[in-house]
């Protein structure tokens, strides 16, 4: 008898999760947006509620394409982003902007590099900082680049300014020193870049920009101490054998 009953108990629990199964089963053909609609649903019994998800998703639900799933997304002609929400046209100009200018300045660092790696200059520490100079200038390019495409925008590449050869070359500096000069203003030059993206961000209201220039500015506070602090060295080295004995920590380091 006991046995019964349990035998009896729980063939009535299995009926909830057969009549759930069958709900899913007959669901489960149905069009996406038919599945998702929730606009629908009665929520006025909800009287509490101040985030009433339903009603405030609804228009979201509606603008899915019908048959999405069936079309191959490269097919469509203007592809439009996803993810993309409040990313103002001219936060993105902008951006892309920044993009060329750091790819600039990694430009700019291999001409340095490149002068002084020469077999008539052979100051070998100098060009392997400036080549670690461009190689981190690019990676910053290629961060933002990375940001435009995760904030739903579209990279716009530009043309860049070819350096001239003789970059370093100055009779009354020296070229160590010129170099250093040039390095230093080219990163002041990057920080005012940085300091007008911030100013676009916040006239756009994007705060999500406005945390990523922030992280990009205080590092580049860092290089201008970095580069300014250089430049001291080097005007203190003056010229000759001061010269080498700083070529030879540069080329000495990690």
């Amino acid at each position: 008898m006991l046995s019964s009953c349990s035998s009896f108990t729980m063939s009535r629990s299995a009926i909830p999760r057969a009549a759930s199964r069958a709900a899913s089963l007959s669901t489960a053909g149905r069009p996406l947006r038919q599945r998702l609609n929730v606009a629908n649903r009665d929520t006025s019994s909800l009287t509490s509620i101040s985030f009433d998800v339903t009603s405030e998703i609804s228009p979201e639900l509606a603008a899915i394409p019908p048959h999405s799933q069936a079309v191959d997304v490269g097919l469509l002609p203007n592809k439009p982003s996803l993810s993309r929400q409040n990313f103002d046209p001219k936060s993105e100009e902008a951006l892309c902007s920044q993009v060329s200018v750091e790819f600039t300045n990694s430009y700019f660092y291999t001409a340095l590099a490149a002068y002084f790696a020469r077999d008539s200059v052979g100051l070998m520490g100098f060009a392997k900082k400036y080549r670690a100079e461009s190689e981190e200038e690019r990676k910053h390019a290629l961060e933002v680049l990375d940001y435009v495409n995760m904030r739903g925008g579209t990279v716009q590449l530009s043309a860049l300014m070819a350096p001239p050869s003789d970059l370093a070359e100055n009779d009354q500096l020296g070229d160590a020193l010129a170099g250093a000069e040039f390095a230093l203003a080219l990163e002041r030059l990057t920080n005012e870049k940085l300091l007008a993206l911030h100013k676009v961000a916040e006239e756009c209201g994007d705060p999500n920009l406005t945390d990523f220039v922030e992280g990009m500015l205080e590092e580049q506070a860092e290089a201008l101490y970095e580069a300014g602090t250089f430049v001291t060295r080097v005007r203190r080295a003056g010229l000759g054998l001061g010269v080498t004995a700083i070529d030879q920590e540069l080329l000495n380091e990690d």
